[in-house]
């Protein structure tokens, strides 16, 4: 049984290592050459879905080892930092992005929902046992 817990805690912890990787290529790579997509809400929808994808990923990955509540505030902090260096980077790094100050706004949002969510999710579990 603890193999499997450890697997599921490392898988976790790799698929929110993926993301982030995914996240800083998607930011930081120029997209002029690949086909565009219609995404319903455009771009900030998008920003939105993938802060707060990677904010529950970070959470599950690290919410076992470090039963720490306020590793949750932590990761949150951390997200919305990362996105506001992703922001920056693409200003200063690339020739074909530039920073948005709506992108950092969808981004904190996504990340600030998550936590709701986490916090929500926490209680009902918290609920049943009971």
């Amino acid at each position: 049984m603890k193999i499997t817990k450890h697997l599921s805690e490392r898988n976790l912890f790799i698929l929110a290592l993926f993301w982030t990787i995914a996240i800083t290529i998607a930011s930081l790579v120029s997209l002029s050459n690949m086909p565009r997509v219609n995404v319903l809400g455009k771009d900030k929808t998008v920003h939105f879905l993938f802060y707060f994808v990677l904010t529950l990923t970070w959470n599950f990955a690290l919410q076992k080892k470090y039963k720490n509540w306020a590793l949750k505030y932590i990761i949150v902090f951390v997200v919305i930092g990362y996105g506001i260096v992703i922001e920056v980077l693409q200003e200063v790094l690339t020739k074909t992005r530039q920073a948005d100050l709506y992108d950092v706004i969808a981004n904190s949002a996504g990340a600030l929902v998550a936590l709701i969510v986490i916090f929500w999710l926490k209680n009902k579990t918290f609920e049943k046992k009971f």
